[in-house]
């Protein structure tokens, strides 16, 4: 199966179980792509990066601080049910996931032409020193944590694209498929170049940092416990709200236990059969279902992702 070549087109417009014995942290590349050192305190511990490089570095399951360029963020590191991947961002630089398309031999102009559509996104680049908006096959990300829940990928950073993939087919059979590659900005523009840039100009792609202070946050959901008027739902939901206190405190094994105790598997599977505490004879109008809800949609939510930025 080969990979088919196109012209790009410018438009100027830890598994979790039941029962915890798993692991009780979590290795997170942290990557530098400047042409500068960069030194980061984590938990009080200072981690230097120097320029074009990466580290791997070990979280415990638990709470955490990071400092850099005179800024912090807390943040929680938790287990998920379904394993992802992601790595950091200190300095919130550009990143491209951009689309390729396998195909074999027998695929239709057709199909392929509305598989590369389906593929382009508006980009703002800057070109030759003016900011315009072009069609590319690629989306640009700079978070801080860049987790594959939110960008999907399918080769990493450090991961070479191949030429070709290998597919059971039937003999004639048709078939395409997309796949992702993850780049550094340098290195995209440097495959950019290969592919369509002529060698003067001069191409590259805005990037606002977020002050770490401005990073999207996850906050506890605030519950009503005045509004619930069964007292066995509402003694219940305080006690758990309790434990989530308690299970800031901790880290490792002893988090990951208790966690799967109020946010896992089992934890969701015993709020929500903790409405029976609260029938309908009991709690008419559903005051404890209502209330719980909130904290339902938020572990939900947040089942798959590793890294929490917290208040």
């Amino acid at each position: 199966m080969k990979k088919i070549k196109y012209s790009f087109i410018l438009a100027c417009s830890i598994t979790l179980c039941s029962c915890f014995n798993g692991p009780t942290s979590q290795v997170r590349l942290i990557d530098n792509p400047t042409a500068n050192e960069i030194k980061l305190v984590i938990d009080g511990k200072d981690v230097v990066i120097p320029a074009n490089s990466n580290i791997k570095y070990t979280f415990e399951y638990g709470k955490h601080n990071l400092a850099y360029n005179n800024e912090s963020i807390d943040f929680v590191v938790k287990p998920v049910k379904f394993n992802g991947r992601g790595f950091i961002n200190p300095t919130q630089s550009n990143y491209m996931l951009h689309t390729f398309i396998y195909a074999t031999d027998n695929t239709s102009d057709e199909t392929y032409d509305k598989l590369f559509e389906k593929s382009l996104n508006k980009v703002d680049v800057i070109l030759d020193g003016e900011q315009v908006e072009i069609d590319l096959p690629v989306k640009v990300v700079n978070d801080f944590f860049i987790e594959d829940r939110d960008n999907r990928w399918d080769y990493s950073i450090d991961e070479n694209i191949p030429d070709e993939i290998t597919e059971n087919l039937n003999k004639n059979q048709s078939y395409q498929s997309r796949k992702i590659k993850m780049y550094r900005e340098s290195e995209y523009l440097k495959f950019l170049q290969e592919d369509w840039l002529e060698e003067e100009d001069e191409v590259s792609f805005p990037n606002k940092p977020k002050k770490l202070s401005e990073i999207n946050q996850y906050v506890f959901p605030k519950l009503d416990l005045e509004s619930i008027t069964c007292n066995e739902g509402k003694k219940y939901l305080q006690d758990t709200l309790d434990k989530w206190q308690q299970l800031f405190n901790l880290t490792g094994s002893d988090f990951a236990s208790k966690y799967e105790g109020l946010g896992g598997y089992d934890g969701m599977h015993a709020l929500l059969g903790s409405k029976k505490l609260c029938p309908n004879e009991k709690d008419p109008e559903q005051t404890y279902s209502k209330a719980i809800r909130l904290l339902n949609d938020a572990l939900t939510k947040g089942r798959d992702i590793y890294f929490f930025v917290i208040k």
